[in-house]
């Protein structure tokens, strides 16, 4: 049984996961149902929200998420640190997120673990890839950030 500290952490990482779940983003729902597992390999709602998220992802992109842990996306490589010609940011949002480290990246997004200095709680911040995109995709994404 967890501590009292971690099972919070564990509560606050599974109402993220039901959140990002709600959001319909599953690569984000199964990082932190991963990170959950992390901590607590017996937690039965981890276990549910990650077997829940895998079943959502296109099929080769769950299978390759269980080989390699906390990687979001369709083609995602794990690392703990990004790739070599990335520098990992210091913080987003004018220092509101630490960064902690860097989780995963997939084809649309990079996730780091941050910590929310104003909330005092960690997070999955994901990070929306832009190049590339044409003004039909830089305008869903604006509509879907709104709507946030």
């Amino acid at each position: 049984m967890p501590s009292e500290r971690v099972q919070r952490r564990i509560d606050r990482l599974l109402d993220d996961a039901e959140q990002a779940m709600d959001q319909r983003d599953w690569t984000l729902a199964q990082s932190l149902a991963r990170e959950v597992l992390s901590l607590d390999p017996e937690n039965g709602d981890g276990a549910t929200f990650l077997a829940a998220a895998e079943r959502m992802l296109p099929s080769g992109a769950a299978a390759a998420e269980r080989q390699t842990p906390f990687a979001p996306g369709d083609t995602a490589q794990s690392s703990d640190s990004p790739p070599r010609d990335d520098p990992q940011p210091a913080s987003f949002a004018n220092g509101r997120y630490a960064v902690k480290r860097f989780l995963g990246e997939g084809g649309k997004k990079k996730v780091y673990l941050a910590h929310d200095t104003l909330l005092d709680r960690d997070v999955a911040f994901a990070l929306i890839k832009t190049e590339g995109l044409d003004e039909v995709g830089r305008d869903r994404i604006t509509r879907e950030a709104q709507a946030i």
